[in-house]
């Protein structure tokens, strides 16, 4: 969950999605191959409201010593699971997975005089991480097994959005000692390609190790499986509407 959110699944043969919802690519593992998905506003999406609208957490966070991101986090804490009705779509430069679709433009659905900042703070995180679920449900039907979900990213980092995550995902998270995945993964390759491990499995086998585990909160897990749905026939519902808007917005 950085500014673009990834969910990769390691798989022992291949598979793919009959549909092209989700991309199939050989594995740095010789002879194995990963699946993933890409959610191109994740992070990105609460990085936007915070430079649109979080000039007030911006003033506090710099006189306070701390992030803007911090004092954001602490409002959507406030308003509950499913942010009462209230819905985002992060399509804030379209969407590559599971729609493909360049004309996809973000949204808030549901608002109502009930929904205030916190709402609409934990409606983007929220938005962010159905988006993700998308992904991993199509990886889920390919009959790839999901027995352990490893989080990474700026949204790893937050203890808030990795509980949301296990409550939208529907299964426990937890971290590895470097929350940096991509850089790591690669300094990894390095390491590989200049001797120091003879493959990958033996580097990752000798560095990486899983840590701070976050379990599901049933209640919330049941609040996010009733919203779901509603989630994901917004976009059909708005689909045939986005290449109008996106003309409009290119005059």
């Amino acid at each position: 969950m950085g500014t673009s959110g990834v969910v990769f699944a390691h798989s022992d043969e291949v598979q793919t999605d009959p549909l092209g919802r989700v991309h199939t690519f050989c594995h740095a593992v010789e002879g194995k191959w990963h699946v993933m998905g890409v959610v191109l506003s994740a992070g990105g999406s609460l990085q936007w409201y915070r430079n649109q609208f979080g000039e007030m957490e911006a003033a506090l966070a710099k006189g306070m010593g701390t992030e803007a991101y911090e004092l954001m986090t602490a409002a959507a804490m406030k308003a509950p699971a499913g942010s009462e009705g209230l819905f985002f779509l992060p399509y804030l430069t379209g969407e590559r997975t599971p729609h493909c679709d360049s004309n996809a433009r973000g949204a808030w659905v549901g608002l109502s005089l009930r929904h205030g900042r916190a709402h609409m703070i934990r409606s983007v995180m929220e938005g962010a991480t159905y988006a993700m679920r998308d992904c991993l449900e199509i990886i889920k039907g390919m009959q790839i097994p999901i027995t352990d979900i490893r989080v990474s990213g700026g949204g790893a980092k937050s203890a808030f959005w990795r509980q949301l995550q296990a409550d939208i995902y529907g299964q426990d998270v937890s971290v590895t000692n470097s929350v940096e995945g991509p850089a790591y993964g690669v300094a990894l390759l390095a390491a590989v390609g200049t001797g120091a491990f003879k493959n990958v499995v033996e580097a990752c086998t000798a560095t990486i190790r899983t840590e701070n585990r976050t379990s599901t909160c049933s209640t919330a897990k049941a609040a996010y499986d009733r919203a779901y749905p509603t989630y994901g026939a917004l976009y059909s519902g708005l689909k045939s509407s986005f290449p109008t808007i996106a003309s409009l917005a290119n005059g």
